[in-house]
């Protein structure tokens, strides 16, 4: 029987459940060995994965070029660790290595399959290495993913470690759900990102030869989730050029079920000038929320899954790099340790702003947030568009006393930027600067404000712990 471990921090969200995968599993076991010959261990592995139950994989496999097995059942995919739990079996090349595609009818009629992927070094994938597309349940842990080859997708090279839902595959032939759609039974279940080590630089040796700037390099993608309570934890990534973690446009489903938890990652990232074809902002730690259904994620009123983002540690060089960016409704973002290096001459208009956090939403609560480091903005609320409602954000507590604003430049660059739009927002600070472009919004530690904070911020603090609460005991049945 193959059982999960503690998803959270029990000491904050209390205990944990349990989330068994499969209760048979102990019965249906097969063991694979490697062979490093594609001709062997692509055929080899596939038969055991078709088998479904538990698969444990034992020394050295070769993919070949863009080998790639194919998973249609519920299956638990091991490989064996050394004493220090580092993974010793190797998956080599492969494009997508392990991939459950499409269902052939959308949306489909039932769940997908439910798929644990863990203790295994995939050296050299193409593209992905993990991709899975459709399921119902999903383990991605303690994986060791490295030496990653581009895949060429148009215009753009890229590649991203582990791809959770449709975002990188697109439409079915001949249907209508592109991968900017919400689909029933897509991606729903448990899904749990835990514990692996990604590294997805760019490489200049490569044919034709790779750059920060034209290769989008992502450690990893979850989205397009229904009725998914998602756990991305104590993953760490680094060599992004565009962004550590983004875990995007998640929903409930008809029963109300659906959260995030994005906890103790680590992003780090070297790489000054990014991939900015896709926006002007890169490399980036976290982007969470509604980036591919944008119209939800405009909606200031709308009810959200919900998230918890919390003891993450970001440090990015990036010219133009930002922190977290969140965009959902009733977030709790606190712990965060941000450190950004960023530049000044790139700061020229409001969509190419650095910095901390920018919380593009709405009743956030934002808490003992440490940013460091220097750019346009620590904290910034604002909406995607110039004008956008926000309202009810509350920032306390967050210490920006090691935070340098830009003098000069872009004339919005201060501790805190409240854009226009906004309204009858929160912030409590001991320092830095602010710019409050909003309505009835209250700042306080910077200048005085009539009215005062005192039971904005406690209804805040309640607030967070009622959501961490919750949390705790969201899902897994």
């Amino acid at each position: 029987m193959f059982i999960l471990g503690k998803q959270w921090d029990a000491a904050k969200l209390g205990a944990a459940a349990l989330f068994v995968l499969a209760p048979l599993f102990a019965d249906a076991q097969s063991v694979v060995v490697g062979a490093n010959d594609p001709a062997v261990d692509l055929p080899a592995v596939q038969s055991a994965v078709d088998g479904g139950g538990l698969v444990i994989l034992r020394g050295g496999f070769d993919f070949g070029n863009d080998g790639r097995v194919i998973i249609k059942n519920d299956v638990d995919i091991g490989g064996e660790i050394d004493v220090h739990g580092t993974p010793v079996t190797i998956i080599r090349g492969g494009e997508w290595s392990f991939h459950t595609p499409f269902p052939a009818q959308m949306p489909p009629p039932v769940a997908g399959p439910r798929v644990a992927v863990h203790d295994l070094q995939f050296v050299a994938a193409r593209g992905t290495a993990i991709h899975l597309a459709y399921c119902g349940g999903a383990e991605l842990r303690n994986n060791l993913i490295h030496q990653m080859r581009a895949r060429q997708t148009g215009a753009t090279s890229e590649r991203a470690a582990i791809v959770v839902g449709p975002a990188i595959l697109g439409n079915l032939p001949g249907k209508t759900i592109p991968n900017s759609s919400f689909a029933d039974r897509l991606v729903s279940g448990d899904i749990v990102v835990a514990d692996n080590r990604i590294d997805v630089s760019v490489d200049p040796s490569a044919t034709p030869a790779e750059t920060t700037t034209t290769t989008r390099s992502t450690g990893m993608f979850v989205s397009m989730y229904k009725g998914a309570d998602v756990r991305i934890e104590r993953n760490f990534v680094t060599g992004n050029t565009r962004t550590g973690l983004a875990i995007l446009d998640g929903d409930f489903d008809a029963d109300g079920r659906g959260s995030l938890v994005i906890g103790g990652n680590t992003i780090s990232s070297d790489v000054r000038i990014g991939f900015t074809a896709a926006g002007p902002r890169a490399p980036l730690g976290i982007v969470t929320g509604f980036n591919n259904q944008r119209a939800i994620g405009a909606d200031a009123h709308r009810a959200m899954i919900p998230v918890l983002i919390t003891d993450n540690v970001i440090e990015l060089n990036g010219a133009t790099s930002m922190g977290i960016v969140n965009i959902w409704n009733g977030a709790v973002l606190t712990g965060n340790r941000i450190t950004v290096h960023t530049d000044i001459a790139k700061v020229v208009d409001r969509l190419s702003t650095s910095g901390g956090i920018l919380a593009t939403a709405s009743n956030q609560i934002l808490m003992h947030n440490p940013i460091e480091g220097e750019g346009c903005n620590a904290i910034r609320y604002g909406g995607t568009t110039d004008g956008t409602e926000r309202f009810g954000n509350v920032s306390k507590a967050n210490n920006v006393s090691h935070f340098a604003a830009f003098e000069g430049g872009f004339e919005k660059c201060a501790t805190y930027w409240l854009e226009p739009g906004s309204h009858d927002n929160v912030v409590v600070g001991n320092s830095g600067s602010a710019i409050d472009e909003g309505i009835k919004n209250k700042v306080t530690g910077l200048r005085a404000v009539s009215g005062g904070v005192g039971q904005a911020v406690s209804a805040a603090v309640h607030t967070a712990a009622e959501r961490m609460e919750e949390l705790a005991s969201f899902g897994f049945e």
